[in-house]
């Protein structure tokens, strides 16, 4: 079986190709196996899906989910005939003689529980088509076919290829620090090494939490927490799922705020096991850090929340990012990944966050520097020596990662081997819905705008002024620094298709429910990189709170993987996932932004955005007479 890549290749303008349906709801997954639509798929647009499966297991993406293909047509649904391209997603099979293959179906598989869970469907929602006597069609329920598990894949053996082996022993050392002896028969080591979840941060706990008098067992994650209900242990669930995208707070009540608060429990104990602890150690929903590492997918914490010895600096060392803050900014968040090597407080901070490790700080260790170059989080060991198969490896165990180096000296990641058949096989089973939290909590308070941009000046080309900070530029690699080194190759255009698994690691779901009536919005759910998730969906709680919502008239994009229209060697920040346009029919590029007063105008959005950390990309050219892009907006810093 071959190893699947989470990857989906672009082909041509998804965002442009279909018919656009604002607000389209999405209720079905609707997967067919059909050679003319296939081929249509370089061929002819007459009827094309929105993602399209090849033989070799290839995923092309041809239509934006929040717009509507031409694959499926008139088919009878819930009793009635219905447009099903308007209220389904198509996936496409290209069909062989002897049946789906190994690779397919894993692709199929991982593609079907990503739409699911980014939809929030339930199995029930995968249908297919069959035909009626009367010549017509129906939609039926879909079970996609199941991995061809060989009897010898149950068990680890002699079977496994050399990298396979080699990804297992590592694994092995994964799990030492915090996570006990690892156990790749049982479900959550099985879904953690799948779905890639970093290191265990704490062991699969022994005593099930129980709410309302359901069972659960859990164990927490670098990037997530997963979990099960009594002894259905292969329905494993994630935390995150549980958490409202709607709202920022973290929830008063429910399974979600004791999973979280279990996970914090458990985090912690783990650390104190390993030396002494200092700081306040529970969770505290009301304070910043912990509503910025639940909300960014930070993990659970490793350390207290404490001030440094030297009184400069709060800090707490979350697994998947070490947050701190001046005490002149007590109610500040700053990213360690986002601060310069420069900045007073780099050292500082380093050598905290070394300290979960029970490792000294060594900014030369090759080891680190590849660290800080992957943004792998928090180290969980220092940098030690260990045999596999009589060879000799240097290994450093990080929260998302694990770097080892063999003879040749190369520092490499587990995650780049391929994981034995029973990982890469492995699905969890459907779950039963897990309780929700009663009463909904209320949001936080959106920041005001900055006080020197004033009132508003309608004709004022120079309204807004600009902000305090600028853009996040190559320059000495500091944009790579913060936001990851992105490999890519040129598509087609402007368009690339990225060649290491960068958005894998940096990219996230946003649901922004203020863009789920604008035309453009997807129904408000778009990917942003996961460092400035939390910042945009404030962003927009702003907008709204302060009336400026009516302003907003297009959503016109995200992140798309592209280069600059006017410097094709230059990576766009859309690539990045840090940027979005609106009103781009009012605001095109090389012309001056709508002003104040004038249909299309985002100044008026401009100084919350920048209150926000987002820069506005009229400020590019002030006098308007350049090449200012009035639609974009992009993060540039912490706020």
């Amino acid at each position: 079986m071959s190893r699947t890549t989470n990857v989906i290749e672009t082909v041509g303008l998804p965002e442009l190709t279909g018919i656009a349906h604002p607000g389209r709801r999405i209720e079905l997954i609707a997967v067919v196996a059909n050679r003319r639509i296939f081929a249509a798929t370089r061929a002819a647009p007459a009827a094309l899906p929105n993602y399209a499966l090849d033989r070799s297991g290839r995923v092309f993406h041809l239509v934006a989910d929040m717009r509507a293909g031409s694959a499926l047509g008139m088919a009878i649904h819930a009793g009635r005939r219905r447009r099903l391209d308007r209220i389904a997603l198509s996936v496409c099979l290209e069909p062989h003689p002897d049946g789906p293959g190994d690779a397919q179906i894993e692709s199929l598989h991982l593609l079907l529980h990503t739409l699911l869970t980014r939809y929030n469907l339930d199995p029930t929602a995968l249908v297919t088509l069959a035909p009626t006597p009367a010549g017509g069609r129906r939609v039926v329920p879909y079970l996609p076919p199941a991995p061809a598990m060989a009897e010898e894949w149950l068990t680890l053996g002699s079977a496994l290829s050399p990298e396979q082996e080699l990804f297992v022993f590592l694994l092995g050392e994964t799990y030492r620090p915090r996570g006990g002896a690892l156990k790749l028969n049982q479900a959550f080591a099985l879904h953690a090494a799948r779905y890639h979840l970093g290191a265990p941060v704490g062991p699969n706990e022994p005593v099930p939490l129980i709410v309302e008098g359901r069972r659960f067992n859990f164990q927490p994650f670098a990037r997530d927490t997963i979990f099960n209900e009594g002894a259905d242990y292969a329905a494993v669930q994630h935390l995150s799922a549980l958490f409202d995208p709607q709202r920022l707070e973290i929830p008063a009540r429910g399974l979600a705020r004791q999973l979280l608060e279990a996970s914090y429990r458990v985090t912690l104990q783990a650390s104190k096991a390993r030396g002494p602890l200092i700081g306040v150690e529970g969770l505290r929903p009301d304070w910043r850090f912990h509503q910025v590492a639940t909300h960014a997918g930070f993990g659970p914490p490793l350390s207290g929340n404490y001030r440094t010895a030297d009184g400069a600096y709060a800090v707490q060392v979350f697994a998947g990012e070490t947050l701190y803050t001046p005490m002149s900014e007590p109610s500040g968040c700053r990213y360690l990944s986002a601060t310069a090597p420069a900045d007073p407080a780099y050292a500082t901070i380093w050598r905290e966050t070394y300290k979960v490790a029970g490792a000294a700080f060594d900014p030369d260790s090759p080891f680190h520097q590849r660290a800080i170059e992957w943004k792998l989080g928090a180290p969980l060991t220092g940098v030690y020596a260990t045999s596999h198969a009589n060879t000799r490896y240097q290994v450093q165990v990080w929260a998302l990662d694990t770097l080892y180096a063999g003879p040749d000296g190369v520092i490499r990641r587990m995650s780049e081997l391929p994981g034995p058949p029973q990982v890469q096989a492995w699905q969890p089973k459907p779950a039963a819905p897990p309780p929700l939290p009663s009463t909904p909590p209320n949001p936080l308070p959106p920041p005001q705008p900055p006080a020197q941009a004033g009132p508003p000046r309608a004709g004022d080309p120079a309204w807004p002024p600009r902000p305090d900070f600028s853009i996040l530029t190559d320059h000495g690699g500091a944009r790579e620094r913060v936001l990851g080194r992105i490999e890519w190759v040129r598509a087609s255009g402007d368009f690339i298709r990225i060649t290491n698994d960068w958005d894998r690691r940096h990219l996230v779901e946003v649901f922004i429910p203020q863009l789920a009536r604008v035309p453009g919005g997807n129904g408000g759910r778009l990917l942003f990189h996961r460092i400035a998730a939390e910042q945009l969906r404030r962003l927009f709680a702003a907008w709204e709170a302060a009336g400026l919502l009516h302003l907003l008239r297009t959503f016109d994009g995200a992140w798309v993987p592209r280069t600059i229209r006017l410097k094709p060697t230059v990576l766009s920040n859309h690539a990045y996932g840090t940027a979005f346009d609106i009103n781009a029919a009012w605001n095109g590029m090389l012309r001056v932004p709508a002003l104040v007063g004038q249909p299309g105008s985002v100044r008026e959005l401009v100084p919350l955005a920048n209150a926000h950390g987002f820069y506005w990309g009229g400020h590019w050219n002030f006098d308007g007479k350049g090449a200012a892009d009035g639609m974009h907006f992009e993060w540039a810093t912490a706020r």
